[in-house]
């Protein structure tokens, strides 16, 4: 196991499950874990998972996997890892070794836990907050974590040390609920632009024919709209291509129209950013989400819900398309607004240069450097 140099600074990194789980959440965590840890720094990194899940141990990062019990995720999509006393004593113990813990969003047992025992032992705390509010049709699920957020994780994230958020979106919903100690940080994801990139539409596979090749990447869960997107399958001239797992599958099976690629590895995910013409993720209640701008860096516009769109820090609406899914019938404005696109398939297709020059703006090695500087301001003020 890699050990920190004594005058490295030691940061406790948690999050809910390792980057091999395949979210959003883990994946930034992944990404940070494996740029921030160098000179002067050491992250040690815990997560819910299976040894192989955790990345190589090197100079600079330590990575430890906690078992983990996940009892309503298979079962409603909704992942929430739970540990035992063993990992809880773990955690305990690598709180008190660090000078730092950064917790990815409160709402999780393992990242409870950690802003706990931070308190306890005096830790300074930085907060990533990815997720705010979530319009569930639910109306106690609503009402469920509207209560959460407001009773519990507002206070967490006002006494961070820091507060930092991935999207304008959160960040203000999060400010409307109460006033923070230090002012909180927008710091946007970043993108690996040697991974997500384009390449001519003959090498992508594509066939010199008029389908518009429409793709979903994430997870089959209320959240990402996929109940929506089941209206929308038989648009003539489209063909749907779906990347992802969960309990609400957008189709029953392969058709003429529609293929279910299932949950594939990344570098496979690539190559279906790249013949799509179209990435379509009505998702409500997130931060930022990362398969947006890995799209944009392949050359593919997007169709996202409006407060997706509010996320960009910078935005061309000649490549990022928005639908309002805040009216009374939501399924209706989405098979409206990709009927509206569809119908102009070689102006969708000239998009994908600005897409590909939007999507310059983001780089893992930059939002290192932000968070470097935030790892910096919590241990100089003590909090």
């Amino acid at each position: 196991m890699a050990e920190a140099t004594p005058t490295a600074l030691r940061v406790l990194q948690v999050s809910a499950f390792f980057a091999a789980h395949g979210g959003g959440i883990e994946i930034v965590a992944g990404a940070l874990a494996d740029r921030l840890g160098g000179p002067g720094l050491h992250v040690h990194w815990l997560a819910s998972g299976r040894p192989e899940h955790a990345p190589a141990q090197r100079a600079g990062l330590t990575a430890e996997a906690v078992r983990a019990w996940d009892p309503l995720e298979a079962r409603i999509g909704l992942p929430m890892p739970l540990w035992g006393p063993t990992g809880l004593w773990r955690l305990w113990k690598a709180v008190g070794a660090a000078y730092l813990v950064h917790v990815h969003d409160y709402l999780y047992q393992p990242t409870l836990a950690a802003l706990l025992f931070a308190a306890l032992r005096r830790r300074p705390v930085v907060i990533t907050q990815h997720v705010g509010e979530i319009p569930f049709r639910s109306a106690r699920a609503r009402a469920l974590l509207s209560l959460l957020n407001r009773r519990l994780g507002a206070p967490l994230l006002a006494r961070a040390a820091r507060a930092v958020f991935v999207g304008a979106p959160v960040k203000d919903y999060f400010t409307g609920l109460t006033r923070f100690a230090r002012t909180p940080r927008l710091i946007p994801n970043g993108v690996d632009l040697a991974r997500f990139h384009d390449r001519p539409r003959e090498e992508a596979g594509l066939r010199s024919d008029r389908v518009l090749r429409l793709l979903f990447v994430g997870r089959f869960v209320e959240k990402k709209g996929v109940h929506l997107l089941r209206h929308c399958l038989d648009l003539p001239g489209c063909h749907w291509t779906f990347v992802g797992w969960g309990p609400m599958p957008p189709a029953d099976g392969d058709s003429a129209t529609v293929r279910l690629a299932g949950r594939l590895p990344p570098q496979e995910i690539v190559g279906e950013y790249q013949a799509a013409d179209l990435l379509v993720l009505p998702s409500v209640g997130e931060g930022f989400p990362l398969v947006v701008q890995e799209a944009l860096a392949c050359g593919t516009p997007v169709l996202v819900s409006r407060d997706v769109a509010q996320a960009f820090p910078a935005r061309d609406r000649r490549c990022v398309f928005e639908v309002d899914l805040g009216g009374p019938d939501p399924a209706a404005a989405l098979r409206a607004a990709l009927r509206s696109l569809a119908a102009d398939p070689t102006a969708l297709r000239a998009a994908r240069e600005p897409a590909r020059a939007l999507a310059q703006q983001w780089s893992w090695e930059r939002c290192a450097l932000a968070y470097r500087e935030v790892y910096r301001q919590a241990v100089s003020s003590g909090a």
